[in-house]
């Protein structure tokens, strides 16, 4: 949700657009005169903003956590660690973010608003948010730092599977250009000379090529100005991410499976952390939202919320958002029982990453073989449009 914030500074009125899950995670510039939410709205500023942040390579953010984890395990004080990184570090950005990060927590600011000015992973902001909270620093940074690292290497695995389908799609392509533009001209003056009747294949193969010939720039700029167009909306239109966030989550083969258990593996993270930094299990699960940025699943996560305030258990909230199997909801019914509900939630974590890997493997296994079977499809239809025509101009010059 984007919310509008009027505000003065300075004996000037001013305003902002600020995107968050909620207006309780808002924070709120000082002499605020107004909050309104913004349904949909084009903020240019924010846009030429973007390009304005400071970038850090992911590489980096890992070696960087992985290193402030080992000092904090080895009993170093936060200030002390961020120092020594401080002086061993060369990069500008990496110093730049460093330094924030030291002032942010010895000062105890908003460390949203302290690194507004960086283009990284959205999870490393909330999890420092979280961080600040609940004050168990040691165990947050190693958390942080194994989950930035999984999803490098999710990624890594992601286009090592992509690479040879990829290949595969641009040498097909470049391949139709040859035939359009040398082979089926030929064989359409042929065919059309001969007034031969053409297969339903042929003539489909022929309006491709003229389609190809005539209006690919056109169709090209136009799929990307859709594609932009469709963010945007999805962007500024709840009833619409909601609904694509709601497909994304139930309704596609495979990729579904694979985003959700990413989502809940998350999740999981972040409540087992706070669990373990003594909060209650409510103020743990509303605090755990702020990881969350499918619409649909963070209806459902308010919903077990509110079911929670009105005395329900913890199980029968879950089961009713019909998101989570009979395994989740019996370990969690046991946990809640045996009130041991933080050793039953490290537990659903470990299931939805073991799932979640599982998943992973099956895709890019599954990934390779459809796209042979696409291109073989698309390599046959070309044969039998080329091909069918000839073999009855054959049987013509037999008769």
């Amino acid at each position: 949700m984007k919310y509008k914030i009027i505000y003065q500074e300075d004996k000037i009125v001013k305003t902002k657009i600020i995107e968050a899950n909620s207006f309780e995670n808002i924070s709120l510039p000082e002499n605020t005169i107004e909050v309104k939410k913004e349904f949909f709205s084009l903020n240019l500023n924010s846009f030429s903003d973007s390009f304005k942040k400071k970038y850090i390579k992911e590489k980096e953010l890992i070696s960087l956590f992985y290193e402030l984890s080992l000092m904090l395990d080895s009993k170093i004080l936060l200030d002390e660690a961020l120092e020594i990184l401080i002086r061993n570090k060369k990069d500008k950005n990496v110093l730049e973010f460093l330094k924030t990060l030291q002032k942010s927590f010895s000062k105890s600011q908003d460390i949203n608003k302290s690194l507004e000015n960086f283009k990284i992973n959205p999870l490393i902001k909330s999890y420092f948010k979280i961080t600040q909270e609940s004050g168990n620093i040691s165990s947050n940074i190693k958390s942080l730092s194994t989950m930035i690292n999984d999803n490098y290497e999710i990624k890594k695995e992601f286009k090592k599977a992509m690479t040879y389908p990829f290949i595969l799609i641009i040498t097909f392509f470049f391949s139709l250009i040859g035939i359009f533009k040398v082979v089926v001209p030929k064989f359409e003056f042929m065919f059309t000379n001969n007034k031969i009747q053409l297969p339903l294949a042929t003539k489909i193969l022929f309006i491709t090529k003229d389609i190809f010939e005539n209006y690919f720039v056109l169709l090209v700029f136009s799929s990307i100005l859709i594609v932009f167009i469709l963010i945007f909306i999805y962007k500024n239109s709840e009833k619409l991410r909601y609904k694509i966030d709601k497909t994304l989550a139930k309704n596609l083969f495979l990729i579904s499976d694979l985003y959700k258990y990413k989502i809940f593996y998350t999740y999981f993270v972040i409540l087992d952390i706070l669990l373990k930094s003594k909060y209650e299990f409510h103020e743990s699960l509303v605090k755990s939202r702020i990881l969350l940025k499918n619409k649909y699943v963070l209806d459902k996560i308010s919903q077990i919320e509110n079911l929670l305030k009105s005395g329900k258990s913890v199980s029968s909230a879950f089961e009713s958002t019909k998101l989570f199997d009979d395994i989740t909801i019996s370990l969690l019914n046991t946990g809640e029982i045996t009130n041991s509900l933080d050793v039953t939630i490290s537990e659903i974590k470990n299931i939805y990453k073991k799932r979640f890997d599982e998943k992973l493997k099956t895709f890019v296994l599954l990934i390779e073989p459809m796209f042979l079977v696409i291109i073989m499809a698309l390599i046959v239809w070309i044969i039998l449009a080329v091909f069918v025509p000839l073999w009855s101009m054959g049987d013509m010059l037999k008769v």
